[in-house]
């Protein structure tokens, strides 16, 4: 079993139940100095001061290699990170792009599927459309 760290839609209990079938739910926690960013899609990023909502698994191996495939791992969009002993997904893009409704509030059931603090959510939301970087959006 690996421990695995979720922060954007991988939080949502409804959608890991079908990507990830054996994995099992480990309550939430808060990684200080970390915060969550949108490039379409959440990503994370080191940031003195912010506060980053997380919600903690245990996969097995099957469970592993559903979320290489969906976070695109083999295709460059993501790659895996150890970050505290866990492993979790980082992008490797670094364009700031906010993310669209239906991902988002997919990612808002997951925060409170976990009982996580959703402001931390809506800061990351307000800061996509502060920092965009592509003027083509929407």
């Amino acid at each position: 079993m690996t421990k695995y760290f979720a922060y954007g839609s991988n939080l949502n209990m409804e959608q890991m139940a079908f990507r990830t079938p054996f994995a099992t739910s480990e309550g939430q926690m808060y990684i200080d100095n970390w915060r969550l960013v949108f490039r379409g899609v959440a990503d994370i990023e080191p940031h003195e001061g912010s506060r980053l909502a997380v919600g903690m698994w245990k996969i097995t191996k099957p469970d592993e290699d559903n979320l290489d495939r969906y976070e695109g791992v083999k295709h460059g969009l993501y790659r895996k990170e150890d970050i505290l002993g866990m492993m979790t997904y980082r992008m490797n893009s670094v364009e700031i792009v906010p993310p669209y409704e239906d991902y988002f509030n997919t990612i808002l059931r997951g925060y409170r599927d976990f009982g996580l603090d959703t402001d931390l959510l809506y800061e990351a939301l307000d800061d996509s459309w502060m920092r965009k970087t592509r003027a083509d959006i929407w």
